[in-house]
Order: structure tokens, then C-alpha cells, then sequence
């Protein structure tokens, strides 16, 4: 299967990076001990080595934890696209901060959705640390690039950890308001590393919105257990057309379906949202819609619905 090609930001030097910690909306573990400043005022990224949960005990005793988004390669027409889910914070094994941690579950953790994958090998060491004017830069064993992928699964899987790391990042207030995020990728702490055995890590990373699929639905996740107004949600790209929606049920029967309404969002984004009210069982939704192209795409999500 062909993938989406992605394209790299004009080359530009190495910039001086300060660690993060976690801050804003988002409740995880305490900061470490910050590394001391270097001559020129720089603070090196956080070291790749395994961090605390990013989950943490409130005043009162209860675990909080938080979702991050966790991007994954899935088939989108004829070719291989991005789409994203949530996980919670807790299960990565490596993180002191929201972009180390949703780096570090791209690699190792398993979709919810099995018709998503991974172009990575899991790893639980992940280095991440960001720059004031947006420069976030992640550190990655050798071992994460997964052998045997041709040129464009490479491309694919470097957007993969660019939108995962970005959205992080955007996530937990992390970037400065305003800015394009660019991602810098060291090898066990190297730069301007070959990996994958066909790109050569020279420039900083932007994330390509083409990259990402077409249609993806936002609402339901896959596998969420649900009361019987369920919330249908997709975003779409530019240029997408047509769209509409259909439920099958448990047997497999197609018990509800329609048109969908195209609206504008925030940010340039597109997307729809409808209620659908759903009888107790297993159910299938999928959300279709036309690509620039003509061809037919769509993303499909299993709920449980329950009684209320």
C-alpha cells in the first residue's frame, strides 16, 4: 500500500532548547530537576531516559491522569494516511512531560482501532524538550526507527511523529501562541542522522496537514461504551465532499443513516457533528465522504451502546 508523501521545513541550524515541564489544563507528574544552563544560556533537552507516569496522586488521594493524542498510519483511499486517538497519559512508561510521553506510546503502545498501525518499533526512552520561539525537539533511540520501510512509509512515519509531538505539545499549552511548531530529531542525542535508511535528518520536521486522512472521526473512539445518544464528530480535510454517515448493527443490518452538513471550524479546520440515537448493543459507525480526487473515503469507529 502506497502512503502520503510529506514535505520538510527549508533547513535551518540547531537552536538552543529549555526543558518543560507539564502545565495548563493537563495534570501530571511533578517537574524534574531542571538541568543547569549552559555558557550561552541554553538548557539541553531532557535525557532519554525512562521517566515517572504522567499520571500523579491529587491532594485527596485520587489518580489523575490525562489524554494525549497518539497519531497512527491507517488506510485512506489507496494510500496511507494519519489518524489520530486519545490515551491516557498513564500508560507510558517514559514521561515526565505530555510530549515525551504521547512520543513515547506512538512507538510502543497498541490502536484501539485495529485498522490502525504504527511505522515505529516500540521504545520506552524518549528525550523531549522545546525552544521559546517553538522549536520542539525530541530524542529518540536508534533502535525506534523500524527497519525495512521503503522511502515513503519513512516520510510517513516522521509526520506520524511530528503531528503526535505537535499536537502534544498544543495540547498542554506548551507552544507559544502564535507560532509554527517545527520538530528537531536527534538519534541518541545526534543530529543530521540517516535513519530508516533513506532520509537524512537535516532540517527540522513541520507537520503536513495532507498527511493527515482525509475524513477521521473525532467522536466516538474506538471502543467507547456509550449511553444511547450517541455524539458523531469528524473533522475533514479541504476539498473533502459529500459526506454522510451510516450505523450497522449488531447483526450487521445498516439501522440508520444520512447526509452530513460540512461547517466550518477554528483553525482552518472543517468538519461535522450530528446526535445519534442509538438502541443498547454493539454498532459500527462510519463517516464516507468524496476526497479532492473523487475517491471514496471514509473511518469507521465500534461503539457499545447502553441503556441509560
Amino acid at each position: 500500500m502506497s502512503t502520503a508523501r510529506s514535505q520538510h521545513a527549508p533547513a535551518r541550524g540547531r537552536l538552543p532548547v529549555l526543558a518543560l515541564c507539564a502545565v495548563g489544563t493537563l495534570v501530571l507528574g511533578a517537574c524534574a530537576t531542571a538541568p543547569q544552563p549552559s555558557p550561552d544560556g541554553a538548557v539541553p533537552a531532557s535525557s532519554a531516559a525512562p521517566a515517572s507516569s504522567a499520571a500523579t496522586s491529587t491532594a485527596d488521594g485520587d489518580v489523575a491522569t490525562t489524554k494525549l493524542p497518539v497519531y497512527w498510519a491507517g488506510p485512506a483511499g489507496d494510500e496511507e494516511r494519519l489518524f489520530r486517538e486519545f490515551r491516557d497519559a498513564s500508560e507510558a512508561d517514559a514521561a515526565v512531560d505530555p510530549i515525551a510521553a504521547a512520543a513515547e506510546l506512538m512507538t510502543a503502545a497498541t490502536p484501539a482501532d485495529p485498522d490502525y498501525r504504527t511505522l515505529w518499533a516500540p521504545v520506552d526512552r524518549v528525550g523531549a524538550s522545546t525552544s521559546p520561539d517553538g522549536t520542539i525537539t525530541v530524542d529518540l533511540p536508534s533502535e525506534a526507527f523500524r527497519p525495512g520501510l521503503d522511502e515513503r512509509e519513512a516520510r510517513l512515519a516522521l509526520q506520524q511523529l511530528a503531528h503526535t509531538v505537535t499536537d502534544a505539545a498544543h495540547t498542554a499549552g506548551l507552544l507559544p501562541e502564535g507560532s509554527e511548531a517545527e520538530v528537531v530529531v536527534l538519534v541518541d542525542g545526534r543530529p543530521d542522522e540517516e535513519v530508516f535508511g533513506s532520509v537524512r535528518l537535516d532540517v527540522p520536521l513541520r507537520p503536513d496537514e495532507q498527511a493527515q486522512a482525509p475524513v477521521m472521526i473525532e467522536e466516538p473512539q474506538q471502543g467507547a461504551r456509550t449511553e444511547q445518544t450517541v455524539t458523531l464528530s469528524a473533522r475533514v480535510l479541504d476539498g473533502v465532499r459529500d459526506c454522510g454517515w451510516t450505523v450497522r448493527g449488531p447483526d450487521g443490518q445498516e439501522v440508520s443513516a444520512g447526509a452530513a452538513e460540512i461547517a466550518p471550524r477554528g483553525g482552518g479546520s472543517a468538519g461535522f457533528r450530528t446526535a445519534l440515537e442509538l438502541e443498547p448493543g454493539e454498532h459500527g459507525v462510519t463517516a464516507s465522504c468524496r476526497d479532492a480526487g473523487g475517491g471514496t473515503v471514509h473511518d469507521d469507529k465500534d461503539v457499545e451502546v447502553v441503556a441509560g
